[in-house]
């Protein structure tokens, strides 16, 4: 697999049909904006291994191995890594990475190297995790993937010093109904959401969030 030139950008490691995964964001933020990211990713090393077949050269990486990460990493000022696993179970491999980051910027580097889907201004954390531009996947494909990956979800959640509110919203970063198979709490000290990856490709006006803190 060619190297990832991305730590965290969702929609190539959640939202492109031949890199299905499961994904668990968790995001503590202190009062100085410094904080901490907890990340576990399930990976079907069936699709792991579909990247070095001859073809697939074109397809998004995903880092599976701690040198990635820390190649990665030391490329973004402010960030480190504080531990790394990765273990085996079934069919997938399972990654846990925590890392921690010396500032709301820092935090934007990791989640969004573009710049482009992510924003914090005065207390308010906006991601736009999923965009409404249209995607034609073949359908044969999707049935297959509606059965391998009916137990792989996506999950972000996220808290800071007091209480703090989860918003919705599409792709344009308007408030939006959740969708309708998304668990959320939707405020409290620690907000969250969780959506199976099945229904996440199915949202059709793209899928944000805003953490207020």
């Amino acid at each position: 697999m060619k190297k990832l030139t991305y730590v965290l950008f969702i929609s190539v490691l959640l939202l492109t049909f031949n890199s299905c995964i499961g994904l668990s964001i968790d995001i503590q933020m202190n009062r100085d904006g410094s904080g901490r990211l907890t990340m576990e990713y399930r990976i079907s090393r069936m699709i792991e291994n579909l990247g070095a077949l001859d073809g697939n050269e074109k397809w998004p990486t995903i880092p599976v191995g701690r040198a990635d990460w820390e190649r990665t990493i030391q490329r973004i000022n402010g960030a480190k890594i504080v531990s790394f696993s990765s273990r085996e179970r079934g069919q997938d491999t399972i990654t846990n990475i925590v890392l921690e980051y010396d500032s709301e910027k820092t935090l934007l580097a990791i989640l969004d190297p573009s710049g482009k889907r992510s924003s914090i201004n005065d207390n308010r954390f906006e991601y736009i995790m999923l965009d409404d531009s249209p995607v034609n996947y073949d359908a044969a494909l999707m049935e297959m993937a509606k059965n391998m990956f009916a137990d792989y979800n996506f999950s972000i959640s996220f808290s800071a010093p007091g209480n703090s509110t989860l918003t919705i919203t599409d792709a344009q970063g308007k408030p939006a109904a959740p969708p309708p198979k998304a668990q959320i709490v939707p405020a409290g000290r620690r907000v969250s959401m969780s959506i199976g990856i099945m229904e996440l490709l199915n949202i059709p006006n793209g899928l944000g969030v805003i953490f207020s803190h």
